[in-house]
């Protein structure tokens, strides 16, 4: 089920909008287990719109075996994709630096808050960054240290390249 999760109004009467695709079994039980799959949150990471396609894809497959639930935001940067732009175009903001969000503030904050919010509760969040489409990295997983001992037995069953445990504070460049 294709839900919006969040919505903002633009210039010239267009609106910028977040959804999800929802897969459930028919019946759920108290207690369900849910993963969220995450992508887009820089538009020019196209690789992972087609992550979800193809799990979306082969999760209806084998639908009887579903018994969680899974929700997958394809896109969270939805004007970034469209321009093929890292960046939020007009308003010159990495989506990934606005997170956790803040519903008083401005419409990607907003938005961004309401993000947080729909994905808070799931038992796993997994949040899919590629480079630019210019640039081609290995496939690898970064996990903080504070969370490695619960996450490295699922980092391994993705069979990446590479997993890296550190301080996330490590890969980033200072501004």
């Amino acid at each position: 089920m294709i839900e919006t999760v969040a919505s903002c109004c633009l210039t010239v009467d267009e609106k910028a909008v977040i959804k999800k695709n929802r897969l459930m079994p028919k019946e759920t039980i108290e207690g369900q287990k849910r993963i969220a799959i995450v992508t887009g949150i820089h538009g020019d990471e196209l690789e992972g719109q087609y992550i979800c396609y193809e799990l979306i894809r082969r999760i209806n497959r084998g639908f009887s075996e579903l018994n969680g639930i899974v929700d997958v935001y394809p896109m969270l940067n939805p004007l970034g994709a469209d321009s093929v732009s890292r960046q939020i175009p007009l308003y010159d903001l990495d989506m990934n630096k606005i997170f956790p969000g803040d519903e008083n503030t401005t419409p990607w904050e907003l938005m961004a808050g309401k993000v947080v919010k729909d994905i808070k509760g799931a038992d796993l969040c997994i949040d899919i960054h590629s480079s630019d489409v210019f640039l081609k990295e290995i496939p690898q997983i970064r996990i903080s240290p504070e969370n490695s001992v619960k996450l490295l037995p699922f980092a391994k069953l993705l069979n990446a390249d590479f997993v890296w445990v550190g301080n996330s504070s490590a890969v980033r460049p200072s501004s």
